[in-house]
């Protein structure tokens, strides 16, 4: 039957979306959407009504939210078919009563900024107590990409170039490509690196092109940028004639490019708070960039190998507190730190 084959379409594609977000680092609890929503789409009406919510206009059924700025909410097509929205709320109800959440956020483009509006508000207006805590994150449009018109890249085929074209750079230093433990590995990583890294170090509402040439590029503020600075940094460590010592004399670190980076490092707690508050992942990218572009600076001034072990101490603890910061930060972005490249 066709509802059999539906579901046998939607079992094949949930596996295949299973296979490209392990691969980016992401797992899913539950995978979930309209077509699984019981009878809360039933209660969602139902309750409308109750509150006097709902009108009636040439059959169809809506609520009114002109007052609020908000237009006219469809609910109920006069033939009785209900929409995105009466679904939505029917939805919402049925995640309270299964997971009592305390935030519910809804990662959504910024084309349907204004059916969530129309969300928030009818769930308000019904008088729900967990009303107050939804929220929308919204994001810009990867332009250029129409399924209509054909011109769709797949995330796929993406996160392949990108590997492929990171194995290239890497093979150009056949020296140092004959030291990495697993440049396929490497290569992966690097090439995740650099399409996550482009696509979060901009304010998310913000709408770009897809570019090739953009996706692989490698130089400047790029993800494997930041990987080479974090493996710089770890090698830095393994080289160094001392060890990280927490007690460390760092009263040494007199230097004005010295007490900056320490300064940054000092503000990745608030960095993070800040971008807990936005739920803008940009505010860590440019934060870590700034950092690496800081440590690269201080690089050929401030060594450790060759100097008084006192001072080498102070300058590996504020290396490898950077290095630190710098690979969390990355876990933290959904990416895995490398340690050599």
């Amino acid at each position: 039957s066709a509802l059999a084959l539906w579901q046998r379409f939607r079992t094949l594609s949930i596996e295949k979306y299973k296979q490209i977000y392990a691969r980016l680092g992401v797992h899913f609890d539950v995978y979930s959407g309209e077509s699984q929503i019981g009878e809360g789409m039933s209660r969602a009406i139902q309750m409308l009504t109750d509150t006097g919510l709902l009108i009636e206009h040439e059959g169809a059924k809506l609520v009114d939210l002109t007052e609020h700025k908000l237009g006219k909410a469809l609910m109920q097509k006069s033939d009785g078919t209900t929409l995105y929205l009466t679904r939505d709320i029917g939805a919402a109800i049925e995640r309270y009563e299964k997971y009592n959440f305390d935030k519910i956020i809804y990662v959504v483009s910024s084309q349907q900024d204004h059916h969530l509006k129309q969300l928030f508000k009818t769930v308000e207006l019904l008088g729900l107590p967990y009303a107050d805590r939804f929220e929308h994150v919204n994001y810009g449009l990867v332009n250029g990409m129409s399924t209509r018109r054909g011109t769709v890249v797949l995330l796929e085929d993406v996160l392949h170039e990108s590997k492929e074209k990171m194995h290239d750079v890497m093979r150009a230093n056949e020296a140092k490509y004959r030291g990495v433990a697993d440049p396929d590995h490497i290569a992966d990583i690097l090439g995740m690196s650099a399409i996550v890294i482009q696509d979060m170090a901009a304010r998310r509402i913000k709408n770009y092109a897809f570019d090739w040439s953009r996706i692989l590029n490698f130089e400047g503020d790029t993800g494997p940028y930041l990987q080479y600075a974090h493996a710089r940094l770890c090698s830095l460590e393994r080289k160094a004639h001392v060890k990280v010592n927490p007690d460390a004399d760092v009263s040494l670190l007199t230097e004005e490019v010295t007490c900056d980076i320490i300064n940054q490092i000092s503000l990745y707690p608030d960095i993070l708070a800040a971008s807990i508050k936005s739920l803008e992942p940009c505010t860590v990218v440019q934060y870590i960039l700034k950092l690496s572009h800081s440590i690269s600076s201080a690089w050929e001034t401030i060594k450790v190998c060759g100097e008084a072990d006192d001072v080498a101490e102070a300058r590996l603890l504020m290396y490898w507190s950077a290095r630190t910061v710098i690979g969390n930060a990355l876990t933290l972005l959904g990416l895995e730190p490398v340690e050599a490249m």
